[in-house]
Protein backbone atom coordinates (compact mmCIF):
# COMPACT_ATOMS: atom_id res chain seq x y z
CA UNK A 1 0.00 0.00 0.00
CA UNK A 2 2.48 2.40 0.63
CA UNK A 3 4.46 2.01 -2.24
CA UNK A 4 1.45 1.42 -4.71
CA UNK A 5 -0.67 4.78 -3.11
CA UNK A 6 1.54 7.28 -1.32
CA UNK A 7 5.11 6.65 -3.34
CA UNK A 8 6.15 10.21 -4.56
CA UNK A 9 5.98 9.41 -7.97
CA UNK A 10 5.26 12.07 -10.75
CA UNK A 11 7.57 14.61 -11.39
CA UNK A 12 6.89 16.99 -8.62
CA UNK A 13 6.70 13.82 -6.22
CA UNK A 14 2.99 13.27 -6.50
CA UNK A 15 2.05 17.00 -6.21
CA UNK A 16 0.52 19.20 -8.37
CA UNK A 17 1.09 23.04 -8.58
CA UNK A 18 -2.65 23.60 -8.05
CA UNK A 19 -3.32 21.00 -5.34
CA UNK A 20 -1.61 19.91 -1.67
CA UNK A 21 0.50 22.47 -2.04
CA UNK A 22 1.19 24.36 0.93
CA UNK A 23 1.22 28.75 -0.25
CA UNK A 24 4.51 30.52 0.65
CA UNK A 25 4.31 34.14 1.37
CA UNK A 26 5.40 35.54 -2.06
CA UNK A 27 7.31 38.31 -0.38
CA UNK A 28 8.96 35.47 2.05
CA UNK A 29 10.26 33.57 -1.24
CA UNK A 30 11.05 37.11 -3.06
CA UNK A 31 13.55 37.55 -0.21
CA UNK A 32 15.03 34.53 -0.49
CA UNK A 33 15.50 34.94 -3.95
CA UNK A 34 12.82 31.79 -4.73
CA UNK A 35 10.27 30.94 -7.30
CA UNK A 36 7.54 28.55 -7.63
CA UNK A 37 9.68 26.04 -8.90
CA UNK A 38 12.09 25.71 -6.03
CA UNK A 39 8.62 26.28 -3.93
CA UNK A 40 7.45 23.14 -5.52
CA UNK A 41 10.91 21.11 -4.96
CA UNK A 42 11.15 22.14 -1.15
CA UNK A 43 7.33 20.32 -0.92
CA UNK A 44 8.23 17.62 -2.81
CA UNK A 45 11.33 16.76 -0.45
CA UNK A 46 9.49 16.96 2.79
CA UNK A 47 6.94 15.03 1.21
CA UNK A 48 9.09 11.97 0.10
CA UNK A 49 10.82 12.35 3.73
CA UNK A 50 7.44 11.06 5.19
CA UNK A 51 6.74 8.16 2.87
CA UNK A 52 10.47 7.01 3.00
CA UNK A 53 10.12 7.46 6.90
CA UNK A 54 6.71 5.68 6.49
CA UNK A 55 8.45 2.74 4.90
CA UNK A 56 11.04 2.59 7.21
CA UNK A 57 8.89 2.13 10.18
CA UNK A 58 6.60 -0.50 7.32
CA UNK A 59 9.50 -2.16 6.66
CA UNK A 60 11.55 -2.79 9.85
CA UNK A 61 14.71 -2.45 8.05
CA UNK A 62 17.29 -2.42 10.80
CA UNK A 63 14.76 -4.71 13.28
CA UNK A 64 14.45 -1.50 15.71
CA UNK A 65 12.24 1.46 14.61
CA UNK A 66 12.55 5.03 14.80
CA UNK A 67 10.63 6.94 16.90
CA UNK A 68 8.69 9.75 14.60
CA UNK A 69 10.13 12.96 15.80
CA UNK A 70 12.99 12.03 17.74
CA UNK A 71 16.46 9.73 17.10
CA UNK A 72 15.91 7.73 20.16
CA UNK A 73 15.41 4.02 19.35
CA UNK A 74 12.50 1.04 20.59
CA UNK A 75 12.07 -2.07 20.57
CA UNK A 76 10.40 -3.89 17.82
CA UNK A 77 6.90 -5.65 18.16
CA UNK A 78 7.46 -7.86 15.88
CA UNK A 79 7.49 -7.53 12.14
CA UNK A 80 8.12 -8.72 8.56
CA UNK A 81 11.46 -7.56 7.67
CA UNK A 82 13.98 -7.99 4.82
CA UNK A 83 17.27 -8.74 7.07
CA UNK A 84 20.61 -11.48 6.50
CA UNK A 85 21.89 -14.26 8.98
CA UNK A 86 24.48 -11.79 10.70
CA UNK A 87 21.02 -9.37 11.27
CA UNK A 88 19.17 -12.31 12.61
CA UNK A 89 21.80 -13.70 15.03
CA UNK A 90 22.69 -10.22 16.19
CA UNK A 91 19.03 -9.00 16.97
CA UNK A 92 18.58 -12.02 19.39
CA UNK A 93 22.15 -11.52 21.01
CA UNK A 94 21.30 -7.76 21.65
CA UNK A 95 17.97 -8.11 23.12
CA UNK A 96 19.02 -11.55 25.62
CA UNK A 97 22.86 -10.61 26.52
CA UNK A 98 23.71 -7.99 29.64
CA UNK A 99 27.29 -7.63 28.01
CA UNK A 100 29.43 -8.35 24.74
CA UNK A 101 32.74 -8.45 23.86
CA UNK A 102 33.63 -7.96 19.87
CA UNK A 103 36.69 -7.88 17.25
CA UNK A 104 35.56 -7.49 13.48
CA UNK A 105 36.38 -10.37 10.93
CA UNK A 106 35.31 -11.03 8.39
CA UNK A 107 32.51 -12.32 7.57
CA UNK A 108 31.06 -11.52 11.07
CA UNK A 109 31.94 -8.20 11.28
CA UNK A 110 28.44 -7.09 11.09
CA UNK A 111 27.21 -8.46 14.11
CA UNK A 112 29.64 -6.85 16.24
CA UNK A 113 29.15 -3.70 14.01
CA UNK A 114 25.29 -3.69 14.67
CA UNK A 115 24.87 -4.51 18.39
CA UNK A 116 27.43 -1.20 18.94
CA UNK A 117 25.45 0.81 16.85
CA UNK A 118 22.19 -0.19 19.07
CA UNK A 119 23.68 0.40 22.44
CA UNK A 120 25.02 3.31 20.96
CA UNK A 121 21.85 4.78 19.99
CA UNK A 122 19.87 4.03 23.28
CA UNK A 123 18.05 0.25 22.69
CA UNK A 124 16.74 -1.53 25.71
CA UNK A 125 17.06 -5.19 25.20
CA UNK A 126 14.55 -7.63 27.05
CA UNK A 127 16.02 -6.44 30.60
CA UNK A 128 15.49 -2.80 30.25
CA UNK A 129 18.66 -2.13 29.57
CA UNK A 130 21.58 -0.96 26.75
CA UNK A 131 23.86 -4.29 25.84
CA UNK A 132 27.38 -3.21 27.47
CA UNK A 133 29.72 -3.88 24.14
CA UNK A 134 33.34 -3.24 24.49
CA UNK A 135 35.76 -4.00 21.32
CA UNK A 136 39.01 -5.64 22.12
CA UNK A 137 42.74 -5.76 20.88
CA UNK A 138 42.27 -9.36 19.46
CA UNK A 139 39.86 -12.02 19.30
CA UNK A 140 41.80 -13.41 21.80
CA UNK A 141 41.12 -10.65 23.82
CA UNK A 142 37.77 -10.53 23.76
CA UNK A 143 37.84 -14.54 24.95
CA UNK A 144 39.40 -13.38 27.74
CA UNK A 145 37.03 -10.36 28.45
CA UNK A 146 34.27 -12.17 28.24
CA UNK A 147 35.95 -15.43 30.00
CA UNK A 148 36.40 -12.46 33.08
CA UNK A 149 32.83 -11.23 32.87
CA UNK A 150 31.37 -14.61 32.96
CA UNK A 151 33.20 -14.98 36.09
CA UNK A 152 31.51 -12.59 37.85
CA UNK A 153 28.09 -13.69 36.77
CA UNK A 154 26.95 -11.62 33.71
CA UNK A 155 25.53 -13.40 30.68
CA UNK A 156 27.57 -12.72 27.61
CA UNK A 157 28.45 -13.35 24.15
CA UNK A 158 30.76 -12.22 21.08
CA UNK A 159 30.89 -12.88 17.25
CA UNK A 160 34.27 -14.64 15.86
CA UNK A 161 35.14 -16.54 12.10
CA UNK A 162 38.03 -18.18 10.86
CA UNK A 163 41.20 -17.13 12.58
CA UNK A 164 39.80 -15.18 15.39
CA UNK A 165 37.84 -18.19 16.28
CA UNK A 166 40.75 -20.33 16.66
CA UNK A 167 42.22 -17.30 19.02
CA UNK A 168 39.51 -18.20 21.38
CA UNK A 169 39.90 -21.75 21.65
CA UNK A 170 42.21 -21.54 25.48
CA UNK A 171 39.46 -19.47 26.52
CA UNK A 172 36.68 -21.69 24.92
CA UNK A 173 38.13 -24.86 26.86
CA UNK A 174 38.23 -23.13 30.12
CA UNK A 175 34.55 -21.13 29.79
CA UNK A 176 33.22 -24.92 29.17
CA UNK A 177 35.42 -26.60 32.26
CA UNK A 178 33.97 -23.77 34.79
CA UNK A 179 30.33 -24.17 32.94
CA UNK A 180 30.19 -20.75 32.36
CA UNK A 181 26.67 -19.98 30.57
CA UNK A 182 27.19 -17.44 26.87
CA UNK A 183 26.59 -17.86 23.29
CA UNK A 184 29.36 -17.24 20.49
CA UNK A 185 27.85 -16.63 16.98
CA UNK A 186 29.85 -17.48 14.40
CA UNK A 187 29.76 -17.08 10.38
CA UNK A 188 31.73 -19.80 9.52
CA UNK A 189 35.04 -19.00 7.09
CA UNK A 190 37.91 -20.95 5.64
CA UNK A 191 41.07 -21.15 7.74
CA UNK A 192 44.06 -20.01 6.25
CA UNK A 193 45.64 -23.54 5.73
CA UNK A 194 46.88 -24.43 2.90
CA UNK A 195 46.50 -21.13 1.20
CA UNK A 196 44.78 -17.68 2.14
CA UNK A 197 41.23 -17.81 2.23
CA UNK A 198 38.27 -16.36 2.69
CA UNK A 199 35.92 -18.89 1.11
CA UNK A 200 33.18 -20.50 3.50
CA UNK A 201 33.27 -24.07 5.31
CA UNK A 202 33.07 -25.24 8.73
CA UNK A 203 37.34 -25.56 9.08
CA UNK A 204 36.91 -23.12 12.20
CA UNK A 205 34.12 -24.23 14.01
CA UNK A 206 35.14 -27.90 13.20
CA UNK A 207 38.91 -26.98 15.14
CA UNK A 208 35.90 -25.83 18.03
CA UNK A 209 34.88 -29.87 18.67
CA UNK A 210 37.06 -30.82 21.89
CA UNK A 211 36.02 -27.48 23.90
CA UNK A 212 33.32 -29.07 25.28
CA UNK A 213 30.68 -26.34 23.90
CA UNK A 214 27.50 -26.97 23.08
CA UNK A 215 27.51 -26.37 19.09
CA UNK A 216 23.99 -25.98 16.99
CA UNK A 217 24.14 -25.38 13.28
CA UNK A 218 22.09 -23.13 10.87
CA UNK A 219 21.13 -23.26 6.98
CA UNK A 220 19.15 -20.15 6.39
CA UNK A 221 18.53 -16.55 8.03
CA UNK A 222 15.34 -17.28 9.91
CA UNK A 223 16.97 -20.65 11.60
CA UNK A 224 19.52 -18.31 12.60
CA UNK A 225 17.11 -16.52 14.02
CA UNK A 226 15.50 -19.20 15.85
CA UNK A 227 18.96 -20.73 16.81
CA UNK A 228 20.55 -17.95 18.39
CA UNK A 229 17.18 -18.09 20.23
CA UNK A 230 17.44 -21.46 21.02
CA UNK A 231 21.02 -21.36 22.03
CA UNK A 232 20.69 -18.45 24.84
CA UNK A 233 17.61 -20.42 26.39
CA UNK A 234 19.82 -23.66 26.42
CA UNK A 235 22.73 -21.71 27.86
CA UNK A 236 20.96 -19.99 30.72
CA UNK A 237 18.86 -23.07 31.50
CA UNK A 238 21.48 -25.87 31.04
CA UNK A 239 24.22 -23.40 32.68
CA UNK A 240 26.40 -24.86 29.41
CA UNK A 241 28.42 -22.41 26.57
CA UNK A 242 26.88 -22.57 23.25
CA UNK A 243 28.44 -22.02 19.78
CA UNK A 244 25.72 -21.05 17.44
CA UNK A 245 27.49 -21.22 13.31
CA UNK A 246 26.25 -20.74 10.15
CA UNK A 247 27.52 -20.48 6.72
CA UNK A 248 30.18 -17.31 6.27
CA UNK A 249 28.60 -15.32 3.05
CA UNK A 250 26.38 -17.77 2.08
CA UNK A 251 23.83 -17.26 5.08
CA UNK A 252 25.39 -14.45 7.13
CA UNK A 253 24.51 -12.30 4.03
CA UNK A 254 21.62 -13.65 2.21
CA UNK A 255 19.07 -11.19 2.59
CA UNK A 256 16.03 -12.96 3.19
CA UNK A 257 12.21 -11.97 4.21
CA UNK A 258 11.75 -13.33 7.97
CA UNK A 259 8.98 -12.73 10.70
CA UNK A 260 11.45 -11.00 13.15
CA UNK A 261 10.78 -12.11 17.19
CA UNK A 262 9.74 -9.79 19.42
CA UNK A 263 11.14 -9.09 22.79
CA UNK A 264 7.95 -9.83 24.37
CA UNK A 265 7.98 -13.11 22.70
CA UNK A 266 12.12 -13.69 23.81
Amino acid sequence: QLRGSTAPFGRYGGLSPEEERVQEDPARLESLGAGAAADMEYEQFLKTKTVQRAMFQAENKTIVTQVHNTDIISKNEGADACIDGNQAAAHVAYALSDIAFIYPITPSSPMGEMVDEWAAQGLLNCYGQRLSVTEMQSEAGAAGALHGALKSGAFGTTFTASQGLLLMIPNMFKIAGELLPCVMHVAARSLATQSLCIFGDHSDVMACRTTGWVMLASESVEMAQCHALISHLVSMERRVPVQHFFDGFRTSHEVNKVKLLDYETM
